[in-house]
């Protein structure tokens, strides 16, 4: 350890390129972690707020909540959500949203306040509603009053949310039989309802294991890109100091000795770049606007910076097998190529 620091220290220019070009490695991977964290609570943030942990849909709705027809009536005694996407007009505009309806005499969602015909609205909709303002339903012409703001987006896109009541009068107005999308809790009017966590309804968001999909390859790629280019300096520098290695070897020292100084240059100099490129990412996350989905997941970000530096390591292995080669004799007589 002692002789890989004195390197580090004595060759500071090299050290820190490689350090540089590492660090931007692991920033980039971090910066897709909090970009893909980001839009996978985008995409079903409106789920997360809910205090709901088991859902019984539809059998033939594979999952996902504007799929899941329950034929129910008004007075049902089960505590029901429903989930539809809407057009609304706002002064004359079509706006696309999702419309949460929920019991309002639960804990679940922020309706419990609400009167027939409000709605609260996430303010990503639209910055120039306010309260008493109106939504009106393209399709039917049912007209959401505001009466507050709530965070919440599905599929990427806002939410407005009111109780079951307004959910039963929208239909009814809209001459639509009454049903609901989801049972909340684990009693269901179903036999064969299909049971699903809070995170199996988020996962089966439209289009969201293929945007995480695309994520979780790019970061896979760039972990083995990382480590190649890693193992490659290493191994060139191993090639550069083949003379020094050879004298070392020549005067006693022993091929452990000089491969633990070797694993300790690369822990060191990937620990450097995870932990600076973590700290980055906080004030990244600090100063982008909160329209950008982004999210700083600590567990995360931990979990590719010791991936990568597991996968550092085991590169690590091929100069350290290039040592085990090092002929002292030859070396010093300039025999070696």
């Amino acid at each position: 350890m002692q002789l890989g620091w004195k390197e580090m220290w004595r060759q500071k220019r090299k050290f820190s390129m490689l350090f540089v070009i590492t660090f931007l490695i692991v920033m980039l991977t971090t910066l897709i972690t909090g970009l893909a964290d980001g839009l996978a609570y985008d995409n079903g943030s409106a789920l997360h707020e809910l205090n709901a942990t088991t859902y019984q849909l539809d059998p033939d709705s594979e999952g996902q909540l504007t799929r899941s027809f329950i034929d129910v009536t008004a007075n049902t005694l089960n505590e029901t959500m429903s989930v539809r996407p809407l057009t609304v007009t706002i002064d004359g505009k079509k706006e696309e949203v999702t419309l949460f309806a929920l019991p309002k005499d639960g804990n679940i969602g922020p309706v419990s306040a609400l009167r027939k015909g409000e709605v609260v609205f996430d303010p990503s909709l639209s910055e120039n509603l306010g309260l008493g303002d109106s939504l009106i339903d393209f399709a039917s012409n049912y007209r959401f009053t505001i009466a507050g703001e709530a965070s919440g987006r599905y599929s990427h896109g806002p939410v407005i949310y009111t109780t079951n009541e307004t959910w039963f009068d929208y239909l009814n107005q809209s001459e639509q039989r009454p049903y609901v999308s989801a049972e909340i809790g684990t009693e269901s009017t179903m036999s064969d309802a299909l049971v699903m966590s809070q995170q199996d309804l988020i996962e089966s968001v439209p289009g969201y294991s293929a945007e995480q999909s695309t994520f979780t390859m790019m970061r896979a790629f760039l972990l083995v890109i990382g480590t190649f280019i890693l193992t490659a300096f290493f191994y060139l520098f191993t090639l550069q100091k083949l003379p020094e290695l050879g004298i070392l070897k020549a005067i006693g020292l022993s091929p452990r000795i000089i491969g633990r100084a070797l694993l300790f240059q690369v822990i060191v100099i990937v620990l450097a770049a995870v932990a600076t490129s973590i700290g980055v990412m906080y004030v990244v996350d600090a100063l982008i606007p909160s329209s950008l989905p982004f999210l700083v997941d600590f567990g995360h970000v931990a979990l590719f910076g010791s991936m990568f530096i597991f996968l550092s390591v085991l590169g690590a292995l091929l100069p350290l097998w290039k040592l085990r080669q090092v002929d002292a004799i030859e070396i010093i007589g300039g025999k070696a190529s």
